[in-house]
């Protein structure tokens, strides 16, 4: 007659010979055991290779070492068992009696004389039963094997990662779970636990029911604890107490889990409370409230239990007390953990973390890495919020184009849930906006190898934060942007300090312009001269603008003239005033084209009236232009003294007043162009022309040509042209549009409704 494991051993192999289904799934029991050899001995050779005995011993092991896989091996035995042939007499075990669990067909554990036949139950009360074939009775009152509860572990030696606690990235001398920080339902929880009852932990994965479960049951003095694996048959736990009286707690993670067929129903639940003990479990908050509405043994379950919930967002006193605690991955996680919550951000953000670095997200999702990666430097930068997608995928474009995955799937996946708790990316309140998971954040500041926020992200960042309605916070993003590019300004970089310039006002404004100014920058120099002419500080400005006309810069040579010509200005005025001819004569040429014409004059006078000769010319000119017979007595005074420029206008003014006297014109014209000037040439080409003399005017007009003369391109052009020499006047007026071309250019904006007229053909000065 075989022992229950002989037959427990032939019923396995006959399964693994008879069914491959089977063989898988006794060699995953093996395998889960750790034990060396037992897979090769039971699956991998046949089944004389290995000794019968080898393998009894094995399961003698197994029983004692790894019950788990032990009652597994007797379920799957069980599904396999060989149903009993008929023969010519009936062979059996009737049970009888109102105290037999077996009554109306269920039976126990039974052994019968053909060595194979073997039923699984609870047990057999043989009291008034018939047996027509020898037979032995073995009574089991276990469904699995449950260590003796005398075995198990105190509540106060259990560790947090026995009772589920995830790890956080290691850190050299510290534990690989952070100390746990009281929870606002702490008391709650306890109080509940007082009481033998089911009580339920409520809580999204990664919220930490698991730690609060564990800190919770070791106000439990005195209690043992038993924590089965989900699926683990539950029935024998209450025999197993009911054979050991004490205080004991039942740790269930996941509820889930443990709910069904060989799981907890209301009945071992009411068993193992009147036993004593407290059972406390996890479940999710959606999954509760939706199975206490059931009516399966596992909804009831659900339903009598007392429930304590626990949020993933850590409240203000809870951020508070993880803020004091003394552990250097404390302060991050308040700074950073977020809507997400602490124990989300210690138990999945290293991992999330690593998910992004890796090189191969970087081959899968490249625009994905950089969208995470700007999100990241967005919280660098001092912006703590969500932003919209699209201020995230301009920041990305800031690091490089990237072609080979779109926004829309980069942002797909970024923000897909990961590890059971979130993405990379996490929603913010409104609609459309994001920001970086906040251990992201907290791993990459402290991580050596990744790469400093790119300056031009700084300034977009700054520029954005001063539009209206942005959700950025300027002067946090200032601030951080200060630290970040402290060591480029200390090192004179003024770029960076004229990127602050530009962003910042008053007085730091000031300060910013005055580094990058000393710094060599003709920008800021100029920028910081404008603001010290301002307010008046011209000889602060000066040398500014001296340096950065010197550097070639256009800007500031024009700044460093206006602000010469004023001081200029102010300085003749003060000398005309006190009577000084060559004085007032210099401050009307300055005033002449600024609209007051009348204060030139007056200037003008004021320097004849003090003996300067040399102003006769520049009153003359201007009394011409107005038509003033007194213009003429100036001129020929100017003529007379040898002034070609005034020989030059007096000619043109004889002209306008009277064409026909040429033969004065023409020799004031000679006089003029003897004398130096460049528009008496042209001029007199001009003359010359009118009257038929084409030869003399051209030779003329290249003169003036050759003396620089802008005028004297176009006046050959026309006359070439008008002698029909076609070839030789296209080059010459390609000459004319280079040197003088006409018309307004397209830079000028066209004054409204006005389209001004072509100049008239005439003379010259």
């Amino acid at each position: 007659m075989a022992t229950e494991l002989e037959w427990l051993r032939d019923v396995l192999l006959r399964a693994i010979r008879d069914s491959s289904v089977a063989a898988e799934q006794i060699s995953e029991v093996l395998a889960r055991s750790g034990l060396p050899g037992l897979v090769e001995a039971w699956i991998l050779h046949r089944p004389g290779e290995a000794s019968a005995g080898e393998r009894l011993a094995s399961l003698v092991m197994l029983r004692t070492s790894h019950p788990k896989e032990f009652a597994d091996l007797w379920a799957i035995a069980a599904m396999y068992t060989p149903a009993r042939r008929p023969t010519d007499r009936t062979s059996g075990v009737t049970a009888r009696g109102s105290r037999s669990v077996a009554a109306g067909g269920d039976i126990g554990v039974a052994v019968t004389g053909d060595g194979f036949t073997h039923v699984a139950g609870d047990h057999i009360d043989f009291r008034d039963a018939t047996f027509h074939d020898p037979v032995v009775g073995v009574q089991h009152n276990h469904y699995g094997t449950v260590p003796a509860p005398a075995q198990w572990r105190q509540v106060g030696d259990v560790r947090p990662r026995e009772f589920g606690v995830r790890p956080t990235r290691r850190v050299p001398g510290l534990p690989d779970v952070p100390p746990y920080v009281p929870r606002d339902c702490d008391e709650d929880l306890r109080a509940e636990l007082a009481a033998n009852s089911l009580v339920l932990i409520l809580g999204e994965p990664c919220a930490g029911t698991s730690y609060t479960a564990w800190n919770g049951v070791r106000s439990l003095e005195g209690h043992r604890l038993y924590a089965p694996a989900a699926g683990e048959d539950l029935r024998p736990l209450a025999a197993a107490l009911r054979s050991s009286p004490g205080k004991y707690v039942v740790w269930l993670d996941e509820l889930t889990g443990h709910l069904g067929a060989r799981g907890l129903d209301p009945s071992l639940l009411g068993s193992l409370n009147d036993l004593g003990a407290v059972v406390l479990a996890t479940m999710s908050p959606a999954e509760y409230y939706r199975r206490r509405k059931g009516a399966a043994p596992g909804d009831l379950v659900v339903a009598a239990a007392r429930k304590v919930e626990l949020a993933r967002e850590w409240s203000e006193a809870e951020l508070a007390r993880l803020a004091a605690l003394d552990d250097p991955r404390a302060y991050p996680a308040y700074m950073w953990s977020g809507r997400e919550g602490v124990a989300s951000y210690f138990a999945v953000g290293h991992h999330l973390y690593d998910e992004w670095r890796r090189v191969g997200t970087q081959l899968e999702h490249p625009r994905g890495q950089l969208l995470v990666r700007a999100a990241v430097d967005l919280a660098r930068c001092g912006v703590t919020g969500a932003v919209p997608a699209e201020l995230l995928r301009r920041v990305q474009e800031q690091y490089r184009a990237e072609d080979r995955e779109s926004f829309d799937d980069a942002l797909a996946w970024a923000t897909a849930p990961m590890f059971g708790a979130s993405g990379l990316l996490v929603a913010g309140e409104e609609d459309g906006s994001w920001r970086a998971y906040g251990a992201l954040v907290t791993e990459a500041l402290r991580s050596d190898d990744l790469e400093p926020v790119p300056e031009d992200v700084w300034w977009m960042l700054l520029d954005a934060a001063r539009e209206p309605g942005a959700p950025l916070d300027f002067p946090a993003v200032l601030e951080a942007a200060r630290t970040a590019l402290h060591p480029r300004v200390e090192a004179g970089d003024p770029a960076v300090a004229l990127g602050f310039a530009r962003r910042t006002e008053g007085e730091e404004r000031e300060r910013w312009l005055r580094r990058a100014a000393d710094a060599g920058d003709p920008w800021a120099a100029v920028e910081l001269a404008e603001l010290l002419r301002g307010r008046g500080e011209e000889d602060g400005a000066l040398p500014y603008l001296e340096r950065a006309a010197e550097a070639g810069s256009a800007r500031a040579a024009a700044t460093l003239g206006s602000l010469l010509r004023d001081r200029a200005e102010h300085w003749l005025r003060t000398a005309a005033e006190a009577g000084d001819g060559e004085a007032a004569h210099k401050l009307g040429d300055m005033l002449v084209g600024m609209g007051n014409d009348e204060e030139v004059v007056r200037w003008y006078r004021k320097a004849a009236n003090a003996g300067r000769r040399e102003v006769a010319t520049s009153l003359g000119k201007l009394l011409s232009l107005w038509g003033r017979a007194e213009a003429e007595a100036w001129l020929r005074y100017g003529t007379a003294w040898g002034d070609p420029y005034a020989a030059n206008r007096l000619a043109i003014h004889l002209s306008r007043r009277n064409p026909t006297e040429t033969e004065e014109v023409e020799a004031l014209f000679r006089q003029a162009a003897a004398g130096g000037s460049r528009s008496a040439l042209v001029n007199l080409g001009v003359l010359l022309e009118r009257q038929g003399r084409s030869e003399e005017a051209r030779a003329w007009y290249l003169a003036a040509d050759r003396q620089g003369s802008m005028y004297a391109a176009r006046r050959l052009a026309k006359l070439l042209r008008s002698q029909g020499e076609e070839r030789e006047a296209a080059d010459w007026f390609r000459k004319a549009a280079a040197v003088d071309p006409e018309g307004l250019p397209e830079t000028l904006p066209p004054p409204p409704g006005h389209t001004p007229d072509a100049p008239p053909d005439t003379v010259k000065e």
